[in-house]
């Protein structure tokens, strides 16, 4: 395991990473911005300040940004605003880091793609449809001129199955165990990938010497509405209960990219993961009482 500073540990994925990272490197550093939190440094992403944090002086060996604006909705009603912190900072950062040891890690998405043919490979040319992809996709070409120590990594949507986490499965589970009609895109497909997966991957690939892009995320893709169906059954519930949608008639959505799906890198083929299948039990005995 490399030394690794997190920007943005105070999110999902960040303080998942940080806890992993200071069980061996107990004085690893985690930033926040937005709240408060002990045992993180603050650390504003909009006027970002590489060297307040000493991260050479203190022997990291990395630095995975874990922060920005992701909500893609708001991202394309506030174009500006979310393109100052997710490109325009976000590129002042990296480009300190270039200056420095550091390696840099930079979580993209899937939403780099237009969504027409899915099953993108990690060496398919980007075809972003969103503010939210275009952003991304800007960052992912600008980043090997500002470093050549970097590894880019796009994911597709990170899901957990503790009790009640408020993530993917859990959402589902609870309108579901309510006796409430769930409405779930069945044109919607993407690689839904437990949490825990993705750090052993992040992990993994920081062994791996060279620079590059990589996929990571389960080799399984689904919809919305197939996860919805199988919790339902292990939820003992109707059927019924889940409704089928369209996106594509949603003309609101008509710019989110329907098929997402990833083509795992194959580096990473030797690294296991969870089924969908043992992933919809767990979250189902969290509700079933």
């Amino acid at each position: 395991m490399l030394k690794t500073a997190v920007i943005g540990a105070s999110g999902y994925i960040g303080s998942r990473l940080l806890h992993r990272y200071r069980e061996q490197f107990p004085d690893c550093i985690g930033t926040t911005f937005s709240r408060s939190l002990p045992n993180l440094i603050s650390f504003d992403l909009r006027d970002p300040e590489l060297n307040q944090l000493a991260l050479e002086e203190t022997k990291h060996q990395a630095v995975l940004i874990a922060s920005g604006q992701t909500n893609v909705v708001w991202c394309e009603s506030h174009p500006d605003e979310s393109y100052d912190l997710n490109v325009r900072s976000t590129l002042q950062l990296i480009e300190q880091l270039g200056k420095t040891s550091l390696t840099t890690i930079f979580l993209s998405s899937d939403y780099v793609f237009d969504g027409r043919t899915g099953d993108y490979s990690d060496r398919v040319e980007v075809s972003p449809t969103t503010e939210y992809g275009r952003q991304k996709a800007k960052v992912e070409r600008e980043i090997p001129n500002l470093t050549n120590n970097y590894k880019i990594l796009r994911l597709s949507k990170i899901y957990g199955t503790e009790g009640k986490d408020g993530t993917l499965l859990d959402s589902i589970a609870r309108t579901l165990s309510q006796g409430q009609v769930v409405e779930a895109a069945r044109d919607k497909i993407f690689n839904p990938t437990h949490v825990d997966d993705l750090v052993s991957m992040i992990l993994f690939i920081q062994q791996h010497e060279k620079s590059g892009l990589f996929n990571l995320c389960s080799p399984q893709s689904y919809s919305r509405y197939q996860i919805a169906l199988q919790l339902s059954e292990a939820l003992n519930m109707d059927s019924t209960l889940v409704k089928p949608v369209l996106l594509s008639e949603n003309p609101l959505l008509k710019h989110i990219p329907l098929n997402t799906s990833l083509k795992r890198s194959t580096i990473l083929e030797a690294v296991s993961h969870l089924s969908m299948n043992e992933a919809v039990k767990r979250v189902a005995a969290n509700w079933i009482l």
